[in-house]
């Protein structure tokens, strides 16, 4: 993956506020701490209340900043991270492909989503855990389905060996950015989780894509295969 660093062309630069909801141990932590610094952990730790990273993205010749908010699946703390939802653009529903009940509860979560951020929320379906074939309970043509019946985007994909793990990111921003060159978003309104943002001295890029990607990103719609 190339690295840029500063660019002289000045380039639109948006903040995105996205969600990471779904139940527990199903590796919502590990997924963004993947994406985001390439690390994966086999210690289990519960998230208590809300966890938070950011990484920078280039794309279309944008830079989003993307918060990335990881909440907490436990029922005890359910409560609490309800309070997060508000002003999100997307939400991520992870589940677990080796656990039946976690793709089970996904209608839950997204009901969640629609109750408490804004009604206009992207949501993203993701099946964690595909490196585990052998122990797999929901089957891919299930999950699509599923996904297909509410709009929503689909990817399965393995924290442990990062296996589609940055295409869920590319495809969020490359929607994002239709989305914005469609003039979708009010940017007075905080409740659509887009805000314009000033681009900083020496803002690192986390991510950009490669015309490959760019390619591969804008043709898949409703799965990443």
């Amino acid at each position: 993956m190339s690295k840029k660093g500063n660019n002289s062309i000045q380039k639109e630069c948006y903040k995105l506020k996205i969600i990471i909801v779904g139940d527990s141990s199903v590796g919502k932590t590990n997924i963004i701490n993947r994406y985001v610094n390439g690390e994966f952990s086999r210690d289990y730790m519960i998230t208590i209340g809300m966890d938070f990273l950011t990484c920078n993205l280039e794309l279309d010749n944008k830079i989003f900043k993307l918060n990335l908010w990881d909440t907490a699946g436990s029922e005890q703390f359910r409560s609490v991270t309800k309070g997060y939802y508000s002003n999100s653009c997307c939400a991520l529903i992870v589940y677990d492909i080796t656990n039946e009940k976690t793709f089970q509860n996904v209608k839950q979560w997204m009901d969640d989503c629609y109750a408490f951020a804004n009604k206009n929320i992207h949501l993203v379906l993701v099946g964690n855990k595909i490196d585990l074939q052998q122990d797999r309970k929901i089957n891919k043509e299930t999950a699509e389905e599923f996904a297909g019946q509410y709009g929503m985007d689909f990817y399965e994909v393995s924290a442990l060996s990062g296996e589609n793990i940055e295409n869920i990111f590319f495809g969020i921003c490359n929607f994002i950015s239709q989305q914005i060159d469609e003039g979708k978003y009010d940017f007075n309104d905080p409740s659509v989780g887009v805000s314009k943002s000033n681009i900083e001295e020496g803002l690192k890029i986390n991510r950009n894509l490669t015309q490959k990607e760019k390619t591969i990103n804008k043709s898949s719609k409703k799965c990443c295969k």
